[in-house]
């Protein structure tokens, strides 16, 4: 029995036949490909500028930093936005590489890469995964939201000398924070997830010791217990599925003590209170959701109803990729009777370079939704002082200051309710989250976000930290015997008759233009 889906698999990559592309496939079409070439220098230009009026509204104290800025200096704060945009990247970038390097056997790489060895030792440690995504998580969320709001307008009018900017393009660029969203995902987010998705290893050995920097700290954070509510999520899932425990290995479960359970409680009880607090401040247009042309013409319900489709959003994001990643583990032919739509969707990530598109345009729709999170959910006014009529249900002016203002229980919301929900979801039930025509469209619509080029500086910029770098593969790169989430791929590939170019992998670097998704299209039609 264990050797029938192997060879199912290797007879349908044995069986494929070459076929023409249909008339109007432009993908590779010499158009297509000077249009993404086209975009990296666009896209470039477009980043230096918004990175400029970024940090000339800060220069300014335009901005909207949590604090008073009566003692504070416009150098600092651009000195804490560089801090906070570093940070996002290592966190985004030791995910990739701690989450993807658990099939290799560390010791082989222990006196060559002495820092990545540190960090992945603890990190694979028992639970110590699952505990550093959670609190990766709440740590990267509560930064872009402090991000945000460094780097967010206080003004609604953008002018730089006698430049002075419309209505209309000061509060879409400026207001709405479109530039900065550019900002976070082309430059903090993007450049370390590329780099570190081919060069896991080398990454994760890069002089930034990884593990003070990224395992510690991630790994306190989940240690408060604000996060806990996922692992009853987890396990209330296992229990309702029937999964036997027989197949999780013994080692990485959780110490389940009287400690956990109150830690549970805590976390629970938290989101319940910042749900409250939330939906009262959107009720009461007590937060930033109400605030600002056009934001001021929202009635109370309609932004709790928006703010509520926004957490969905970033929970559809947050699933997709934990599915994808997942369903590289699975035979396809598990679930392409099933589940169809999944297969479908599944052979449209994998093929080409898609995976890499998706990883750029989810990111790109995950911080726009930090972004807008982080506005709705935080109440205006500063000080403690709050907008409108000022009920703040007796609480007081620290309270109002230190966790509705800074976002802070809008993160705890948000992190709880709209990632790390979605992603146990997803890790429980990969092929049921992405077998519905919602997530088929979303994956379509981050396709094309990358396609767009809008973000697109952020492969310039990976290709120079590449070069500065000089960060050879990883040893293992193209063993077939290890189980990387880049192999797990490239098998999906062969087993849905996906065609691959040898010698490239879906994560590489420097994947040539004209495999984007031409060889899959024509053939989806035939399944």
């Amino acid at each position: 029995m264990s050797k029938q889906p192997e060879k199912y698999e290797n007879d349908l990559e044995e069986n494929l036949t070459t076929q023409s592309p249909p008339p109007n496939d432009f993908s590779n079409h010499a158009l297509t490909i000077a249009w993404r070439k086209c975009t990296y220098v666009w896209s470039t230009l477009l980043l230096i500028f918004a990175m400029t009026v970024t940090l000339y509204g800060i220069g300014k104290q335009w901005n909207n930093p949590p604090w008073s800025q009566t003692n504070s200096h416009p150098v600092l704060e651009i000195g804490f936005f560089f801090f906070m945009c570093t940070w996002i990247g290592l966190l985004e970038g030791a995910q990739i590489s701690l989450v993807g390097l658990q099939g290799i056997n560390l010791e082989l790489y222990k006196d060559s890469h002495p820092r990545a060895y540190a960090a992945l030792k603890l990190c694979h440690h028992g639970p110590n995964v699952e505990r550093f995504l959670v609190g990766r998580q709440f740590l990267l969320l509560f930064n872009g939201f402090l991000l945000s709001k460094v780097a967010g307008a206080a003004t609604e009018d953008f002018y730089i000398g006698d430049w002075k900017w419309s209505s209309e393009a000061s509060q879409f660029f400026w207001v709405n924070s479109v530039l900065l969203m550019i900002v976070v995902a082309a430059f903090a987010q993007l450049v370390t997830q590329l780099l570190a998705a081919q060069k896991m290893l080398g990454f994760l050995n890069l002089p930034f010791f990884a593990l003070y920097t990224i395992v510690y700290p991630c790994l306190i954070v989940e240690s408060v217990g604000l996060t806990h509510s996922s692992y009853l999520l987890k396990d209330f899932l296992v229990h309702i599925t029937g999964i036997p425990l027989s197949e999780a290995d013994p080692a990485k479960a959780q110490n389940k003590n009287i400690v956990y359970y109150i830690k549970c409680g805590i976390s629970v009880a938290a989101v319940i209170f910042s749900f409250v607090f939330i939906v009262k401040g959107l009720a009461m247009s007590q937060t930033n959701a109400t605030e600002g042309v056009g934001w001021n013409k929202l009635p109370g319900w309609a932004a709790v109803l928006l703010s509520l489709f926004f957490i969905y959003l970033i929970a559809c994001a947050e699933g997709m990729q934990v599915s994808l990643l997942a369903m590289a583990k699975i035979p396809s032919h598990e679930y392409k009777q099933r589940a169809p739509l999944a297969y479908r969707t599944t052979q449209l990530a994998y093929s080409g370079r898609n995976m890499q598109a998706f990883l750029v345009g989810r990111q790109f729709t995950v911080a726009m939704m930090i972004i807008i999170l982080a506005k709705v959910t935080s109440y205006a006014g500063s000080e403690g002082i709050l907008i409108g009529d000022g009920e703040d249900w007796g609480m007081g002016e620290g309270f109002n200051a230190g966790l509705l203002q800074t976002g802070f229980l809008g993160a705890i919301l948000v992190v709880n309710v709209g990632q790390l929900a979605s992603q146990v979801a997803a890790s429980v039930f990969p092929v049921a989250c992405i077998n519905n025509h919602v997530m088929h469209f979303l994956l379509r619509l981050m396709l094309f976000i990358e396609f767009s080029g809008i973000v697109n500086s952020c492969w310039v910029l990976t290709w120079a930290l590449d070069a500065i770098t000089g960060l050879p593969k990883d040893p293992f790169d193209g063993d077939e015997a290890v189980k990387t989430p880049a192999q797990g791929i490239i098998e999906r590939k062969k087993s849905m008759g996906i065609p691959q170019q040898k010698g490239v992998g879906p994560f590489d670097l420097n994947q040539p233009e004209s495999e984007f998704h031409v060889d899959y299209t024509y053939k989806v039609s035939y399944i």
